[in-house]
């Protein structure tokens, strides 16, 4: 509500005084403003008892009584008034309790989506007045432990409406909360929201970052298609090397130093179609969220970051469906109630750039080669069941593959396929309102294979990893200022680096297999997050975490010179171990109500990396794990921040300043042969690495108008003794300049139009800067390792939403997505190659290779 004037009255009761106000809302601060400077009243208050921030809810009426308006301030802030003369004295609500040592008692419960029964994730539960809170966890849980009386308890989540209930907390209760939807707002009626969270200057996190899937689905993305990766690409501190990929690179790590989990279980190749495509379908996505630094205590086994998604549970309301046809694929999710306790979700995709090729070939005319195969599939499915109150069942599953497969000439075909596999099961345990448990089983599994048919031989090459888990969390929320979290987990690793099978024409067969390689990962951790003062909160862990490597086992010494000089055969059983501990702490100081201070420092340890020996990542990539000459690789990392939120929370800006020191990190000899080698280690080189920068971030939350503008300046270097002279050398993803432009603008309820615009620096590489003749032959002088840079890179992306009305039911909406990839048609260069001229061979020439110019293309999504 907004105070248009204060109407002076002739009444004698200053009390009795009325005030004329308009249909806007209005915080108390601004309210009790407008009081001031349009009347000759005062207004007396503590400031630790008034939160200024808070929105006022006033019926609308010609004029209110300064009482009723007073009233109302009181009702949202938890406080009583008094009025003396021409002074309003706001005082403390006395407290029904006046015992020295009052009874405490503990309100939990879930909140939840009305409109589907999704757990709402990160949803705020404020009591009015004060500054006590929690936020819910994963599974939409929270629980708050107070001194007996009565309270108002606010419940709050970014783009749904706010809920205040009053509870009289005299004995443990439980209180769930279903919210609904920001969607409409009736002339007739004044509907208030809940203030924009401020969860980005009260709590401890930096180097966090969550997209909804919502805003997800309306930016530009290549070939129409909605992919989260790209869109975490888009935040400052994460880079991409390769046009159009999907693998991303954090705070100067590798890409395989970011662990990717959907619904606890690893990913470990998020992509399709070599790179373009992630591997999550957007139907099947609840929530997301991308820790770069101050990694909670829970999380380990990699150096870089986290991505954390989250599968829907399904809705447990009804039965719906939700999919889209577009220019590469069409995908279907399907989701509703299977018992009045339990729901299931399932959605499915299949790109279709072969059948397109087929149907073109046929009407040219052409012949149809049926063998002829470039695609890839995925299937996300997910189930749970409510016991009871205290027990909840879920199980998951994702499957997906990638096939191709052509002719190439020379009566030869190959075929390469590829995926994904995770299985999941889930409980989670209220053993009491302050105490709660998950335990948690996955099955991961990557495979790849490449085959060449000829018709004289054969050549088949296969590979997988596998791993199983088990792991046990708790959440033991002992008061207010204190939530505990602890757990175990354990992982059995087994690394097949590649079975191979060769056929002959005459029905000769060879079989060689290299060494599979199991190994154990265990972890124990404990965490506490603390609020110490108004101003003051931390969030302190440890985790302990160990690796064996168990037999059988063969395992080569290597000499000075990184060549085999011995084998030891290790029988089973452990036969080499590592233990790292591995502090995290972060630590707010909350300036005031708008902005804070952060610092974080967090130590990672990897046992399990990835040999790629060039500029992009391939699915053909070999993990292997850490072994008696391979140490486990260590991360220290140092940030501090500054957050500042304006104009109540619609704007968040940050700058974020770390700098990453690590141990043992690995790189590749020059021409290191890595495929079929049974010295792996014999390629590696081992030293030093450290990564710095600063990142910037504005970000809009609300309004017609969305977005952020997100800006990274770093370093990426490595130091390795046998590698440019043993001097620091860029990293591969080195890329000092950052920068992305994102925009949503919903010009009605129906029509929005989406943008992005990114720069950054050009890829690090290693050129030919010079040549020499030995022999007669010319010879090529490289720069030193990563010396020099593709061009800069930029490009512009464009997209119109068009969405339906809802008919009759509010059950069945449709939209047309109109996206333009390249807007501007610029051709990056994905590689350089350097040529001789033919007619003379002593001139060189670079020749620039881009994938992709302007790519338009059109989507066709249906909600019912």
């Amino acid at each position: 509500m907004s105070l248009s004037h204060i109407a002076l009255s002739q009444a004698d009761d200053i009390g009795q005084l009325t005030v004329s106000i308009d249909r806007s809302r209005q915080t108390v601060g601004t309210v009790l403003h407008e009081l001031i400077a349009n009347t000759d009243m005062n207004v007396a208050y503590e400031e630790s008892t008034l939160d200024m921030q808070r929105t006022v809810k006033l019926s609308y009426t010609e004029k209110l009584d300064i009482t009723e308006v007073m009233d109302a301030i009181a009702d949202a802030t938890g406080t009583d008034y008094q009025i003396v003369g021409k002074q309003i004295l706001i005082l403390k609500k006395e407290k029904t309790s006046r015992t020295v040592n009052p009874t405490k008692y503990t309100l939990s419960g879930q909140v939840s989506d009305a409109q589907t029964g999704e757990d709402l994730i990160g949803a705020t539960i404020r009591i009015v007045g004060q500054t006590l809170g929690v936020v819910t966890n994963v599974y939409g849980f929270y629980s708050l432990t107070l001194p007996e009386g009565t309270y108002q308890v606010s419940c709050s989540f970014v783009g749904f409406q706010e809920q205040v209930v009053t509870i009289d907390l005299s004995s443990n209760q439980t209180q769930k909360f279903e919210l609904s939807e920001n969607e409409e707002v009736l002339e007739e009626v004044v509907v208030l929201a809940s203030r924009e969270e401020d969860i980005n200057i009260t709590s401890t996190e930096m180097g966090a970052d969550e997209v909804s899937i919502d805003v997800a689905k309306k930016l530009p993305a290549l070939f129409g298609e909605v992919d989260i990766i790209k869109t975490i690409q888009l935040l400052p501190g994460v880079k991409v090397v390769g046009e159009g990929g999907s693998g991303f690179y954090v705070r100067g790590g590798n890409v395989d130093q970011n662990l990717v989990l959907l619904d606890e279980a690893p990913i470990y190749n998020a992509s399709h179609l070599l790179g373009f495509f992630s591997a999550f379908n957007p139907e099947a996505v609840k929530d997301m969220k991308l820790y770069k630094g101050a990694i909670p205590a829970q999380y380990g086994g990699r150096l870089s970051s986290v991505l954390d998604i989250r599968m829907k549970d399904g809705n447990s309301k009804r039965w719906t469906a939700a999919g889209g046809i577009g220019t590469m694929m069409t995908r279907l999710g399907v989701e509703g109630p299977i018992t009045p306790k339990g729901s299931i979700m399932v959605a499915g995709r299949r790109s279709y750039l072969d059948t397109f090729a087929k149907v073109s070939n046929w009407v040219q005319g052409k012949e149809i080669n049926s063998s002829q195969q470039f695609y890839f599939y995925d299937l996300n499915a997910k189930a749970n069941y409510r016991i009871n109150d205290n027990n909840r069942l879920f199980a998951s599953g994702y499957f997906g593959r990638d096939v191709i497969a052509t002719d190439i000439g020379s009566d030869m075909n190959i075929n390469v396929d590829w995926g994904n596999s995770t299985a999941m099961m889930r409980w989670n345990h209220l053993f009491s309102p302050r105490l709660f448990s998950n335990l948690t089983y996955y099955y991961s599994n990557y495979d790849y294979a490449l085959k060449f048919d000829q018709e004289v031989s054969e050549f088949l090459w296969d590979s997988d990893l596998q791993e199983h888990s088990v792991k046990l969390d708790f959440g033991a929320y002992l008061n207010p200022n204190n939530t505990l979290k602890f757990g175990i987990q354990t992982i059995q690793h087994a690394i097949a680096p590649g079975n191979i099978e060769t056929y002959e024409a005459d029905g000769t067969k060879d079989t060689h297999n290299l060494q599979k390689n199991k190994s154990y990962e265990s972890a124990a951790y404990i965490s506490n997050e603390q609020v110490v003062s108004k101003k003051i909160k931390l969030d302190y862990g440890l985790r302990l975490s160990n690796f064996q490597n168990v037999g059988p086992q063969e395992v080569y010494t290597l000499d000075e010179n990184y060549e085999i000089s011995d084998t030891v055969q290790h029988n089973k059983g452990a036969y080499n171990s590592y233990w790292n501990l591995e502090p995290r702490i972060a630590a707010r100081y909350q300036i005031n109500s708008s902005s804070s201070f952060k610092a974080s420092y967090n130590r990672t340890s990897q046992y399990i990396q990835l040999a790629s020996n060039g500029n992009f990542s391939s699915p053909f990539d070999i993990w292997f794990s850490s072994t008696e000459q391979i140490k486990p690789q260590l991360a220290d990392q140092f940030s501090i921040g500054y957050f500042k939120n304006f104009k109540q929370n619609t704007y968040e800006a940050s700058i974020e300043v770390y700098y990453k020191d690590l141990q043992n990190s690995i790189d590749f000899k020059d021409h290191a042969e890595l495929l079929f080698n049974e010295n792996l280690e014999g390629e590696l080189r081992v030293g030093d690495a450290r990564a710095y920068g600063v990142e910037f971030l504005l970000r809009k939350n609300v309004g017609k108008l969305t977005g952020w503008i997100g800006y990274t300046l770093s370093k990426a270097e490595k130091k390795i003794p046998t590698i440019n002279e043993g001097n620091w050398y860029n990293a591969k993803f080195d890329k000092p300049h950052d920068l992305s432009i994102v925009g949503v603008y919903d010009i009605t309820p129906y029509i929005s139009i989406g943008g992005s615009f990114v720069y950054s620096t050009g890829g690090a590489v290693t050129f030919p800067t010079g040549r020499y003749y030995y022999g007669g032959a010319a010879v090529p002088v490289y720069s030193e390792r990563n010396g020099e840079r593709l061009p800069d890179y930029h490009r512009l992306d464009a997209s119109v939403t068009l969405k339906s009305k809802k008919n009759d039911n509010r059950r069945f909406q449709s939209e047309w997505v109109f996206s333009v990839y390249n807007l501007y048609n610029r051709k990056n260069a994905f590689t350089i190659s350097f040529k001789q001229e033919a007619d003379n061979p002593t001139v060189t020439y670079a020749e620039k290779s881009a994938i992709f110019g302007i790519i338009p293309s059109l989507t066709y999504n249906v909600r019912f």
